[in-house]
């Protein structure tokens, strides 16, 4: 298997997330240039702080 060449982009703002994810959506990305800016908006989007909700939860989470 071809080993992924360059490094993968690293989005620290929403802002640069929301960016990143547009030009996702309208470039033509092909092969492990595709994979590559996938695996950083997915990334970044794993590593925002999300808001947790109440109905969120899973009951007995609090006893671990």
């Amino acid at each position: 298997m071809q080993e992924l060449q360059g490094t993968v982009p690293i989005f620290k703002t929403a802002q640069e997330l929301d960016r990143a994810v547009r030009n996702y959506q309208v470039s033509d990305l092909k092969g492990f240039e595709l994979f590559r800016q996938w695996l950083a908006i997915r990334n970044a989007s794993l590593a925002q702080p999300g808001v947790e909700s109440a109905s969120d939860r899973v009951p007995g989470d609090d006893s671990y």
